[in-house]
C-alpha cells in the first residue's frame, strides 16, 4: 500500500510554510516591522523539527519505500500545525517524539537489510531526535534542547556524506576517528541537561571534529573540481562543512548562554551556515528523488548559495562586533537568499515540467 499522492503533497506545502514561517518569525524577533507572526516563540523547533524534520522523513520514507515510514514526516507536518495553532506543547512534543521513534524504527529495518556505518550513524541522528522532543516535553529551557536538534542534524548529514566516503576508501581508523567524535557530541548532549553551558562546549568540540573529517573524507574534495551541477553540490558541502566548524569553535569558546553575545552566531553558523549551505547543494539531487520532478540546473543557483555565504558573514561579523543593525541586516539578507532560493527552485521545476511535455521533433 502506498501513501496517496494528495497526502504527499500536503506534507510537501506543510514543509515549505514552516521554512517560509520560520524565516518571518525569525526576521520579526530581530524587529523587522513585517506583520506579526504566529507563535514566535517556536522558531527553533518549527524550522528543525517542523521544516527539517519533515523533509528528512519524506526522504527516509521514500528510500525505505514502505508506507508505514510516512509516519514520521506526516507528524513532523502535524506539529506545525499544532505549534502555529498555539496547541499546547505537550500535544506538540508528543508528536514529535512519536514521529522520531518511527525515524529510529526505519533505520533499524534499514540496518537489518543492510548493516552498514553509515545507517548507525543516521540511526543515532534519529534518536537524537527523539531525546530533542523528550527534552521539550521536560520542559527543559533551550539551550539544553538546542545540542540535541544539532545533533539530529549533524548526524544525519554525517552518516549520508558517510556512504558516499565508500568511494574514496576510508580507513577503519577514520571511522574510528568520526565515532569518537559522535560519542563527543552525544556526552555534551546529555551534560547539557545538567550543565547548559559545559554540555554545549564539549558538544561544540565534537561538532567541531566531525567537521574537521568532513573536510578531510568527503568526495566534495575530489568533485569541486569538475564542472556544472557536480561543482555547485561539491561547492555547497565544503562552505558548509566550514561554517560547521565556525560554529564547533563558537560553542567551545562560548557556550550556549542564552542572550550573550556569541548566542545568535553559534546557532545560526550551524542552522543557516551549514544545514542551510547543505540544502542548498542537495536540492539538485533530493527535488527530483522526492517529488519525481524535473530540474535541469541552471547556473542561477549559484546566487542564492553565494548570497547565503556573504548574509551569514554579514549576521557573524554583527554578531561578534555586538552591532545590532549589522546583525539585524545580516538576518534581512539571510531571508532574502532564501527566498532567491525557493522561487528559483520553483521556476526551475516549471521549466523543467515543461520541456518534458514538449513535443521532440525529429531532426
Amino acid at each position: 500500500m502506498t501513501v496517496p499522492v494528495p497526502i504527499r503533497i500536503a506534507v510537501a506545502l506543510v514543509a515549505v510554510s514552516a521554512l517560509v514561517l520560520g524565516v518571518w518569525m525569525g526576521l520579526t524577533r530581530m524587529g523587522w516591522s513585517i506583520g506579526s507572526s504566529p507563535a514566535p516563540g517556536t522558531h527553533g523547533p518549527i524550522l528543525v523539527l517542523g521544516f527539517l524534520g519533515t523533509v528528512i522523513g519524506m526522504e527516509r520514507a521514500v528510500a525505505i519505500g514502505k508506507s508505514w515510514a510516512w509516519i514520521t514526516p506526516i507528524l513532523a507536518a502535524a506539529s506545525v500545525i499544532t505549534m502555529l495553532a498555539g496547541a499546547p506543547g505537550e500535544l506538540t512534543g508528543a508528536l514529535l517524539l512519536v514521529a522520531g521513534t518511527v525515524l529510529v524504527m526505519l533505520f533499524a529495518v534499514a540496518y537489518r537489510m543492510q548493516p552498514e556505518a553509515h545507517i548507525i550513524l543516521m540511526g543515532i541522528g534519529a534518536i537524537s531526535w527523539v531525546l530533542a522532543a523528550g527534552t521539550w516535553l521536560a520542559g527543559e529551557p533551550v539551550p539544553s534542547l538546542v545540542p540535541w536538534l544539532a545533533a539530529f542534524l549533524i548526524l544525519t548529514i554525517a552518516g549520508e556524506r558517510l556512504e558516499l566516503a565508500r568511494l574514496i576508501a576510508t580507513t577503519p581508523s577514520s571511522k574510528r576517528q568520526l565515532a569518537g567524535a559522535v560519542a563527543i557530541v552525544i556526552a555534551g548532549s546529555m551534560i547539557a541537561w545538567v550543565s547548559a553551558d559545559t554540555g554545549a562546549r564539549i558538544a561544540g568540540l565534537g561538532n567541531l571534529l566531525i567537521a574537521l573529517w568532513l573536510l578531510r573524507y568527503d568526495i566534495a574534495r575530489r568533485t569541486i573540481r569538475l564542472g556544472g551541477v557536480t561543482r555547485y553540490m561539491a561547492a555547497g558541502l565544503l562552505v558548509g562543512y566550514a561554517w560547521l566548524a565556525v560554529s564547533g569553535t563558537l560553542w567551545i569558546t562560548t557556550g550556549l548562554e542564552f542572550g550573550s553575545t556569541g548566542y545568535d552566531a553559534a546557532l545560526h553558523t550551524l542552522f543557516l551556515g551549514f544545514i542551510m549551505s547543505m540544502i542548498m547543494a542537495h536540492a539538485p539531487i533530493v527535488i527530483p528523488a522526492l517529488a519525481g520532478l524535473a530540474f535541469p540546473f541552471g547556473r542561477e543557483m549559484w546566487v542564492p548559495l553565494i548570497l547565503l555565504q556573504i548574509s551569514v558573514s554579514v549576521r557573524v561579523a554583527g554578531d561578534l562586533a555586538d552591532s545590532y543593525e549589522v546583525k539585524k541586516w545580516g538576518g534581512m539578507l539571510n531571508a532574502i537568499a532564501l527566498t532567491l532560493l525557493v522561487l528559483i527552485v520553483v521556476a526551475t521545476v516549471i521549466r523543467g515540467e515543461l520541456a518534458k511535455r514538449r513535443p521532440h521533433v525529429a531532426g
